[in-house]
């Protein structure tokens, strides 16, 4: 679709818009995994079973680490499904945009066509 006065022109091209919303749609799949692989909760030293590591982290106050590392983990997961709700309304709102754009090209072609039967 082209609009303008030849020194401004507007053009719109439905498939590409569908191409752009396929890039977003592969954004949203990457969030989506990040999400779902995520998945890093807080792991006490000690479990790992070496004493001088155990005694290393509680030098840096251990107990207040896993806690911290726990809050920001749960915020980062709450963003990263934000950014993730809008890549998908984005989706959507651009396939409904070059689907718009394809029926108003169809309609003028056919209002078009009916003007140069007559």
């Amino acid at each position: 679709m082209r609009i303008g006065d030849g020194g401004s022109d507007f053009q719109v091209d439905p498939e590409q818009l569908g191409g752009v919303a396929g890039e977003l749609g592969r954004a949203y799949d990457d969030f989506q995994t990040a999400i779902v692989d995520d998945g890093m909760a807080f792991t006490e030293p000690s479990a790992f079973g070496d004493a001088a590591v155990g005694q290393a982290w509680q030098a840096f106050g251990d107990a207040a680490v896993g806690q911290a590392w726990q809050a920001f983990d749960g915020a980062w997961t709450g963003e990263m499904a934000e950014v993730s709700a809008a890549l998908a309304e984005m989706v959507r709102n651009v396939e409904t945009t070059a689907q718009r754009y394809r029926e108003t090209e169809q309609a003028i072609t056919r209002n078009l066509n009916g003007i140069g039967a007559r």
